[in-house]
């Protein structure tokens, strides 16, 4: 038996769904106000409800991109930075380590060499 696990949803297809249910919500919210039925907003309403997690579950989906100090413009895999992770230090080509603090924005933020002082 495989341990198959389903990959992350690609940026077009979350792009796809998210469109596809504000679209709905909107199509409800007009039959709301054109027959006063209160359940098209209710439904309305829990569709754009499930657009927030699909929003804020992206974050740790795509590349990071490393923005300053001395790795700065390279991109890293989703899986070398963790869901808690705040700084991370990565090696230098000198042997040394930079440390770089996550931002929400899939950007690593250069933040000074390892073991200084910033």
């Amino acid at each position: 038996m495989s341990d198959h696990r389903p990959g992350p949803v690609p940026r077009n297809g979350r792009a796809a769904g998210v469109f596809s249910l504000l679209l709905s919500a909107a199509g409800l919210m007009m039959m709301w106000t054109w027959t006063g039925g209160t359940v098209f907003a209710i439904v309305a309403g829990a569709l754009a409800a499930a657009v927030v997690p699909l929003c804020l579950g992206s974050r740790h989906q795509a590349a990071f991109e490393v923005i300053g100090g001395p790795m700065d413009g390279a991109r890293l895999p989703p899986d070398t930075v963790g869901r808690d992770t705040e700084v991370l230090v990565l090696p230098t080509p000198d042997g040394g380590g930079a440390r770089y603090a996550v931002t929400g924005l899939r950007s690593l933020v250069y933040r000074g060499q390892a073991g200084t002082a910033d």
